[in-house]
């Protein structure tokens, strides 16, 4: 079916729809041929090798997200690291400001969203975190990582938003009033 992959997204006129599925239809049904034609009682099946091998061509990348909820507007760029620190432990964790949360996005009508605005809201934070960094079982950050609900090692935990500190690289402290986590 790689063929159904349309350039520029333009689908095809009906009478080259139906000959590309019969193209499809007759190279599957010549495998299928080919796979009847295999003599099964001359295949030597005790020197094969039946273990299942794999290959991983490339790894995936899944990130975790967090909402900072400020107490002010503050002006930072995408891309910029922020620092969770959980000052009791010493803990610190690396994350990326991505954007800001739209303002908004309440639902205004029954269960949707009808009269959505564009527009930044400059309290809330939205930043992205290697999931791989919180799942991993690492000794340094073993009380952050129980934090995240997404997260292998979550759990309802309690702690004084003192302890929970949020720096920039430059050494400024966020003040927050709630997080999602």
């Amino acid at each position: 079916m790689a063929d159904l992959f349309f350039e520029n997204d333009v689908f095809p006129d009906r009478k080259d729809l139906k000959q590309i599925l019969q193209n499809e239809k007759v190279f599957y049904d010549d495998i299928l041929e080919q796979a009847k034609k295999i003599e099964l009682d001359k295949v030597n099946f005790e020197n094969e090798d039946f273990k299942v091998r794999s290959e991983i061509t490339q790894k995936q990348k899944v990130y975790l997200w967090i909402r900072i909820y400020l107490k002010k507007e503050i002006e930072i760029e995408p891309n910029t690291d922020v620092f969770l620190n959980y000052l009791p432990d010493s803990e610190k964790l690396e994350t990326k400001f991505i954007c800001y949360a739209k303002k908004g996005l309440e639902k205004d009508h029954q269960d949707e969203v009808v009269n959505y605005i564009d527009e930044d809201d400059k309290k809330v934070l939205c930043l992205m975190i290697d999931e791989e960094r919180i799942n991993i079982n690492n000794s340094d950050i073993n009380f952050l990582k129980t934090l995240f609900r997404l997260g292998r090692h979550f759990e309802a935990v309690v702690y004084s938003r003192q302890d929970l500190q949020l720096t920039t690289p430059n050494g400024d402290v966020l003040d927050y009033f709630d997080i999602d986590f």
